[in-house]
């Protein structure tokens, strides 16, 4: 594709400093973008408030522009937009559920349909997913199949009224015409929902591509708990942008330190499937 027929997102959610794993990720987005000609939007995802800070906010994007991301707009935050008109446009796939979390704990952990056929009039509101298995085609990790009945059906608003993040990433990536969604492989599954809900709207959905999932030294998925294993960190110590990027770019198959001169040989299906370990001890 040539121009701006392409439009892919960075849609980091300022609640954590950005580690290797949304470094492989935004990186991955980039280069797709950037390869195709196309343009690269930035979007803040604090749908859940509560748990987002402005000065991580502040960090990430501190943390992007010393890495070479770079993004062409920055579009609306999620705690800017109202859900409400794509949450009735599915309201005859919705139902309410009065369900807690322990219920559903006790019950397996994924949700069981329970309040499915009540008719409650309160509590959380949840997408009825179809029967059967969703298939599609991710550009990394090729054919998916997924059964919809290992995944539950997701909550699109909590029963405080917050708009929850299966409803909010699809109508936002709608609403700003994204194309390509760049994201990490432990959201691969969850894509299968999340395209259920784009037929339940009838609106045709981006490709995907889930970059490898990088661990700790534990087995566990990067997070706050991993310590100083972050751009943060490393940026404040006086590393350069090369360093990560020696680490993190043949993850992706490609063996260079610049981020832009990877461009032309990007390829999203070369590199390990994954997951991949990394070292948590604050060194590159």
């Amino acid at each position: 594709m040539t121009g701006h027929a392409v439009v892919g997102r960075l849609a980091p959610t300022p609640s954590g400093h950005l580690h290797l794993g949304n470094v492989l990720a935004f990186g991955a987005a980039w280069l797709s973008v950037r390869q195709a000609g196309g343009r690269l939007l930035l979007r803040v995802e604090d749908v859940d408030i509560q748990r987002a800070s402005r000065e991580i906010e502040d960090g990430q994007k501190r943390d992007l522009e010393w890495l070479g991301i770079t993004w062409d707009r920055e579009v609306r935050r999620q705690s800017e937009r109202d859900y409400t008109p794509t949450l009735h446009a599915l309201h005859e796939h919705t139902y309410r559920c009065v369900c807690t979390r322990r219920q559903i704990r006790e019950a397996g952990g994924i949700y069981p349909g329970t309040c499915r056929d009540v008719g409650h009039a309160r509590g959380s509101t949840r997408f009825r997913l179809p029967k059967g298995a969703i298939t599609f085609e991710d550009r990394r990790l090729g054919p998916r199949r997924v059964p919809l009945m290992s995944l539950g059906d997701p909550v699109l608003r909590r029963r405080d009224g917050v708009f929850a993040y299966p409803l909010a990433v699809v109508a936002d990536d709608l609403a700003d015409g994204v194309t390509e969604v760049v994201r990490g492989a432990d959201l691969v599954d969850v894509t299968a929902a999340q395209l259920a809900i784009w037929r339940a709207l009838g609106a045709r959905p981006p490709s995907y591509l889930h970059s490898p999932l990088v661990l700790g030294p534990d087995g566990k998925k990067l997070s706050k708990s991993h310590g100083s294993a972050h751009v943060g960190h490393w940026r404040s110590r006086g590393a350069e942008p090369e360093q990560v990027w020696r680490t993190v770019l043949p993850w992706l198959g490609l063996p260079h330190d610049h981020l832009d001169q990877a461009i032309r040989d990007f390829d999203p299906t070369a590199g390990p499937l994954g997951p991949i370990i990394a070292e948590t001890d604050g060194s590159l």
